[in-house]
């Protein structure tokens, strides 16, 4: 098993994914330090919600249209079988 990571926008009102794009390996140490991931979480297993302009920071990292106020946006780590 392997660890993956979004970003992901959540439905400010019912809290369902609205949004999701892969964040690939080679920009992971990036995103982590954009998300300010602490040094006690290596692999960005939490999941660490992100400000307007981390949202912006990400996507632009990712090459991802992404509108901030459109969901609440986090970084988010998923198991890959």
């Amino acid at each position: 098993m392997t660890v993956k990571h979004r970003l992901i926008g959540y439905d400010r009102r019912t809290d369902r994914m609205k949004q999701s794009f892969d964040v690939a390996d080679r920009l992971l140490p990036a995103a982590k330090r954009i998300a300010h991931v602490p040094e006690d979480d290596p692999d960005a297993a939490w999941s660490y919600p992100l400000a307007n302009e981390q949202v912006r920071q990400v996507a632009v990292l990712i090459g991802a249209e992404v509108d901030p106020e459109s969901a609440e946006f986090f970084l988010e780590a998923f198991a890959d079988a």
